[in-house]
């Protein structure tokens, strides 16, 4: 998913400080530097917490969203040069990761259902980063 966004918006690879060695343009999945590992490690991590949360107390998904807008909220503070529609970009990179995992189970129902769900978490990031 990460390697995707960088591929996609390659001006944004100033924002990391941890990815001075690492080619936007060129890298992928399969990229080995230390700084990328970690930073997609934690994209991942987001979402995995968001549908830990759900999956622990599905009536209640408070704590889904204080993470996300904890995350925002981080963004907003710690990322100069960040605006909010650079979370939106990350949309379709998430969607192509979850076809890359689902493979052949990837289908219409299920790209809609995730669709869903990362707007999901757009909305309370936006909230924690525009707050």
């Amino acid at each position: 998913m990460f390697s995707k966004y960088l591929n996609d918006f390659p001006q944004n690879k100033d924002l990391y400080l941890k990815l001075k060695n690492v080619n936007a343009q060129t890298v992928d999945m399969n990229c080995s530097d230390p700084g990328f590992e970690a930073i997609a490690a934690q994209y991942l991590k987001v979402f995995d917490d968001v549908i830990t949360a759900v999956e622990e107390k599905p009536g209640d998904v408070q704590t889904a969203c204080d993470r996300l807008q904890a995350v925002g909220k981080m963004h907003r503070q710690k990322v100069s040069g960040m605006d909010g529609t650079m979370f939106q970009n990350m949309e379709e990179p998430f969607i192509q990761m979850v076809s890359h995992i689902l493979q052949d189970r990837f289908n219409e129902k299920a790209e809609m259902l995730y669709r869903k769900f990362f707007q999901f978490c757009l909305k309370y990031l936006l909230e924690g980063f525009n707050g």
